[in-house]
């Protein structure tokens, strides 16, 4: 059973590891440990809008999500349609940390 369990948990891994180079193609010697300001990621959330593009988001916490900006609920509040295409998620501007654009 233990074995299963791996296997299973690392075939469900490689997918998503597979999204980040694919999509942002990112250095991990170059990733940045610095956030941005809200008005660039303001900036950022805005064009991923207008043009349907895929953002990795880096929130305060560390995590990372990546998906889809569909749709704006107010000045600093977006909703993020995962990359899946099934979870919406409302996010905060304060809470984000950095955003990367694809």
């Amino acid at each position: 059973m233990k074995t299963f369990n791996s296997f299973l948990a690392t075939e469900i891994t490689k997918p998503i590891k597979k999204v980040y180079h694919y999509l942002f193609e990112y250095d991990e010697d170059r990733l940045s440990i610095y956030g941005q300001f809200c008005g660039k990621i303001l900036a950022y959330l805005s064009y991923a809008l207008l043009h349907r593009a895929y953002v990795l988001l880096t929130y305060q916490d560390g995590s990372t999500e990546i998906g889809q900006i569909t749709k704006r609920l107010s000045a600093g509040r977006f909703v993020l349609r995962s990359e899946d295409k099934k979870i919406l998620k409302i996010v905060d501007l304060n809470d984000i940390f950095r955003v990367d654009l694809s």
